[in-house]
């Protein structure tokens, strides 16, 4: 038996969803897995030019966001590990992740540091399965996170037949 983390992996031609306001980039790569109380809906919009329809509008792997199929199909998997929030734009939300976890064996994973020692990008990653637990979403304590799945979460999206979204293994291993 095996178990597979993955991250979200953009689709060829996928819808993608950006802020009206530049600055919001940056609230969503500061999303750390706080919850949050005080939040103040940011204006976006879904970007279509000959692009596929999409349940997860691409913003980045670090950032999922969401139609309201999904958001039906998937609510309490995702209400378990995280936040659906509210956006200005049609019937999209976006999950702020909130189950963190310090996972990664940086030991035996290729890292890349800033000088002082925060990481700044994961070539190969490893995984303690263990600290996963049975958590099917997390991020890790790092700045811009990727949000990672694992096989049940990955299989709960198969069997609702959402269409537009895609992820990649980052690491697999025999349990």
């Amino acid at each position: 038996m095996t178990f597979t983390v993955y991250e979200f992996a953009v689709v060829d031609g996928q819808e993608w969803i950006v802020p009206a306001d530049e600055a919001d980039f940056e609230r969503f790569w500061a999303m750390d897995g706080t919850v949050i109380d005080d939040w103040d809906p940011p204006v976006m919009s879904i970007v279509r030019d000959e692009r596929s329809y999409s349940d997860f509008p691409w913003l980045g792997e670090h950032v999922p966001f969401l139609r309201e199929p999904a958001v039906q199909a998937l609510g309490p998997a995702l209400r378990a590990f995280g936040q659906l929030l509210p956006v200005r734009c049609e019937d999209v939300r976006l999950f702020n992740v909130t189950t963190v976890l310090d996972a990664l064996d940086r030991d035996r994973s290729d890292i890349v540091s800033f000088d002082d020692g925060a990481i700044l990008a994961i070539e190969r990653h490893w995984f303690d399965v263990r600290r996963i637990g049975t958590a099917e979403i997390f991020k890790l304590p790092i700045r811009a996170s990727s949000v990672y799945v694992t096989d049940g979460f990955v299989e709960r999206v198969r069997q609702a037949g959402l269409r537009g979204v895609s992820f990649r293994a980052v690491w697999t291993a025999g349990v």
